[in-house]
């Protein structure tokens, strides 16, 4: 039996101190367990359940045998169940094969109950849980809540620092969302509403400690009113997934708590939530792939106020513009009022003309206009409240539910009116006016109340807290179609992010941090729910601690954004003027951030614990390096280096460029000191200036010959947008490259945004070389360690729809290879992205491992006489090249291929 695979095991009724070191006998004799190669889920015959982890060097009992799902009825919980049945069982989910147990269990009072435990063979340590009541007696039955995964783990090992917790509730006081765990600590976690306007959130919690972590949410398609209460114990800590929703369950009557998991894991809060991601992605729900501009450094006039003229913003352009700003936000204060989206007069003597002069303005400049706007609200006063009273959200007493920032009220986003009148404003603001995309604030955006309004005739006053979501994918439907590179995004003003929101925002900033270390850990947060290359904003650089700490956003790879006044700043306090000596501060950090790009590399979350790891420690994964951020308010010592693959790799200071010392993998440590912050740039050793791309290594692939999910997931990547000479794209495409070994093949997923697609309908030869690259292909050309700086290499292209020709390429010529490598295309026309998966045959005369030799490329456009199309190269094959004839077959240029850690 393998080791990711789950399996059962009867134990009778032996104390568990036997099958376990760590247990102890006088907690519970267990009657049955399932377990993975991560965590063991024991339960004795009262259906209590005890969680064990597996993934350390000995079984580790994280918790005691705790009545883990349950009902409270009459304020008391009704947990006690007498085990009648435990069935085995392979099972199909959505989320891959597994291994279920399914449970049942009665009670005095005639309720059973029934579990079904199911561990996914490629999510070790993820448990899904599906509990449901019966009640079997002839009475009905009063339930107060429901409890899912309720746990207390145990208390930790002396001076192992005790516990962490990551929390996906908002609140009020906007408090952080990583936090240690101390002694009477106390968190609700309701994902519903904690204030007039703040509530939703991303259900799930997380509670960890140095050498494991237990988190806890659910897997429902919408947003539900479920708590995730934590509460410190003396030294232990309490989770759980609790519903408040009394009802009555009926004689023969059946309830189902929502989908539930638990994840038992190692290092920080990141790992359990890029876990959810990914459960959540094979249901369907996934943050989009950004736009390209979605990268690229931000000003926001906010610098300003509301106060703010046309005058003061068109004189800061020029210098944003010097500084390497490519985008332009006008931020509130530019409407008659919250709810009237007209351009106020008073600013915008000529209305809709002189915003669309000013976007042109900032179009002259090479850059791109955003416009704030904050849906969802409606002030008193506005024509839209008064000629719409109708869109009010309203609570069960019919009184209106305050927005408190701007004075507002709530309007409800599951009536269709209020969507309706949605869609019009972003139709104006992006298909009339001009701008390039929406900034969307707010702390009331990210979840609502119950809405009781009888106009909207709702069947449940839930409807408008599950359609938030519905909501937002109207805002973003619209906008990308007048605009298909139109950016939103949404800043829910220092709430915890609704994951139920994220499939429809495409940038999501620090939203209003408190402190840099608000920055960091947010940035890791959403890096994990959106994905490792999501375009998340560290903010206006001047909400950092400080005012001006980039190195808080460029070192976690986010991307950088300020809100400078230049060259005067009309406000007699709290001034934003950007000085002489601010100025070089800003440059510094800006060049660096565009020369870097780190927001697009692929971040590494997993490598260090944000609560135990000092200094504090983030990694991206970028252009063939690993770009190293510390910090600590002083530091003076050694850091590891994790991460690391084969070889010898330079170290050199990314602000200063300053060469640090050399290291490998099983010499990864410097000494360093630092005030701060420090970055460091870490490429491996090479013999020239080549490309490097990283392939991670799979002892094994699915049942279709391809990597499983969670191993393309994993895998490292390598990103372009510039053509075949190293040039930038002028137009929205870019690739992204996922790369991982086996032991006789390379396997590549391209990930392609694109703008149009030309395809064949078919081939036109399955055995001569026909001419593919005329339409939209991508290409891999791989050569092999002896046949390095020879004209010898496999070509292989893959079309949008499909089609796959390879080719031998020799410097006698070409032929045509038949049914070696294998491909698959799926095309997603709604976010106009493109994926190929190929799979290429590896084969070395000497069955060397190293020096494979590789290049990436993409033709798009109809290729042929008098046609025009966009070539782009991973590495260019065109560099420096005064010949205006494209050449993808210049060995010489192909990059290194290296084998991740």
């Amino acid at each position: 039996m393998t080791a990711r695979r789950a399996f059962l095991q009867w134990l009778g009724a032996a104390p568990l101190a036997t099958q376990i070191p760590s247990a102890r006998a006088a907690e519970g004799k267990g009657q049955v367990r399932v377990q993975d190669a991560a965590v063991s889920l024991q339960f004795d015959e009262q259906m209590r359940c005890r969680i064990v982890s597996l993934a350390g060097r000995q079984p580790v009992a994280l918790t005691g045998y705790d009545t883990s799902e349950h009902l409270v009825v009459g304020g008391k919980p009704l947990g006690r169940f007498t085990m009648q049945k435990a069935e085995p069982a392979r099972v199909a989910t959505p989320f891959g094969a597994g291994q279920a147990l399914r449970l049942a269990g009665r009670s005095l009072e005639g309720i059973e109950k029934r579990v079904t435990v199911t561990l996914l063979d490629e999510h070790p340590g993820v448990a899904l849980l599906d509990v449901s009541y019966v009640n079997t007696g002839g009475k009905p039955l009063a339930i107060d809540a429901w409890v899912n995964a309720a746990h207390r783990l145990a208390a930790t090992p002396r001076h192992a620092g005790g516990y962490w917790t990551y929390s996906g509730a908002s609140h009020a006081d906007r408090r952080d969302w990583v936090q240690p765990v101390k002694r009477g600590f106390e968190q609700r976690n309701f994902l519903g509403m904690n204030a007039s306007d703040y509530g939703g959130g991303t259900p799930v919690v997380d509670v960890w400690r140095r050498d494991v972590g237990l988190a806890v949410g659910h897997l429902a398609l919408q947003p539900l009113l479920v708590a995730l209460p934590v509460k410190a114990a003396g030294d232990r800590v309490d989770i759980s997934l609790r519903g408040d929703v009394p009802q009555t369950l009926a004689p023969g009557a059946t309830f189902a708590t929502p989908p539930t998991f638990l994840a038992v894991h190692r290092g920080d809060f990141y790992v359990p939530l890029d876990r959810y991601r990914r459960l959540m992605a094979a249901q369907g729900l996934a943050a989009p792939e950004p736009p390209q501009s979605a990268y690229e450094a931000q000003w926001c006039a906010w610098g300003y106020e509301r106060d703010f003229s046309l005058d003061y913003v068109r004189a800061t352009l020029p210098k944003v513009q010097e500084l390497g700003f490519k985008w332009a936000v006008l931020d509130d204060g530019w409407q008659v009022k919250t709810g009237d989206w007209t351009p106020d007069l008073a600013k915008f003597p000529r209305g809709a003309a002189d915003m669309k002069a000013l976007v042109a303005d900032i179009h002259a400049r090479g850059m791109k206009a955003r416009l704030w706007i904050a849906p969802l609200a409606v002030a008193p006063g506005s024509d839209e409240l008064h000629d719409h009273t109708d869109l009010l959200l309203l609570d069960k007493d019919g009184a209106a539910q305050d927005v408190t920032w701007w004075n507002c009220f709530y309007i409800c986003p599951a009536y269709g009116k209020t969507q309706e009148r949605l869609a019009e404003t972003i139709r104006m603001i992006i298909g009339d006016w001009g701008f390039d995309g929406l900034k969307v604030d707010g702390q009331h955006l990210n979840g609502v109340a119950p809405c009781f309004n009888p106009k909207h005739q709702h069947k449940r006053p839930e409807e408008s807290v599950e359609a938030v979501s519905a909501f937002y994918k109207v805002m973003h439907d619209v906008a990308h179609a007048a605009n298909p590179e139109a950016v939103v995004e949404v800043c829910p003003c220092g709430t915890s992010y609704a994951f139920h929101n994220m499939p429809f925002m495409d940038q999501a900033p620090a939203s209003d941090p408190l402190s840099s270390w608000q920055v960091r850990h947010k940035g890791k947060t959403l890096k994990a729910l959106m994905g490792p290359w999501s375009a998340y904003a560290g903010d206006h650089v001047e909400l950092s601690t400080g005012g001006q700490d980039f190195a808080s956003s460029v070192g976690i790879g986010a991307v950088v954004a300020t809100k400078f006044t230049w060259p005067v700043d009309p406000k007699p306090k709290d001034s934003f003027l950007l000085t002489p000596e601010r100025e070089a501060h800003w440059r510094q950090w800006v060049d660096l951030y565009n020369r870097q790009r780190l927001a697009e590399g692929r971040y590494r979350g997993d490598l260090y614990d944000l609560g135990f790891d000092k200094p504090e420690t983030h990694v991206v994964e970028q252009d063939g390096a690993l770009h190293y951020a510390f910090y600590a308010d002083r530091w003076d010592g050694v850091v590891a280096l994790r991460g690391l693959g084969a070889g010898t790799w330079t170290l050199r200071d990314a602000l200063a460029g300053t060469v640090l010392g050399k290291v490998t993998a099983d010499k990864p440590t410097l000494p360093v000191r630092f005030t701060h912050s420090l970055l460091i740039e870490a490429r491996p050793d090479a013999p020239d200036a080549l490309p490097v791309a990283f392939a991670g290594t799979i002892a094994d692939v699915g049942t279709d010959g391809f990597p499983r999910a969670s191993q393309w997931a994993d895998a490292p990547a390598t990103f372009f947008r510039h053509d075949w000479q190293g040039k930038p794209l002028a137009g929205p495409q870019s690739t992204r490259v996922l790369l991982l070994r086996g032991a006789n093949h390379l396997y590549l997923r391209f990930i392609c945004k694109f703008e149009a697609l030309n395809t064949f309908d078919s081939a036109r030869s399955a055995t001569d070389i026909w001419p593919l690259w005329e339409r939209d292909v991508v290409e891999v050309f791989l050569q092999a360690p002896e046949r390095a700086g020879l004209k010898s290499y496999r070509e292989v292209q893959v079309s949008p729809n499909g089609l796959l020709q390879e080719i031998a390429v020799e410097v006698s010529g070409k032929r045509r290879i038949a049914a070696e490598s294998r491909a698959r295309a799926h095309i997603d026309a709604q976010h106009k992205v493109w994926t190929a998966d190929l799979a290429v045959p590896m084969r070395s005369a000497g069955g060397a491992g190293d020096g494979w030799r590789l290049n990436l490329f993409r033709v798009e456009g109809q290729g042929g006489a008098g046609k025009q199309q966009v070539l782009s190269a991973w590495s260019p094959t065109g560099k420096g090249s005064g010949s205006g004839t494209p050449d993808f077959h210049v060995p010489a240029a192909f990059g290194r291929l290296l084998t991740a850690a």
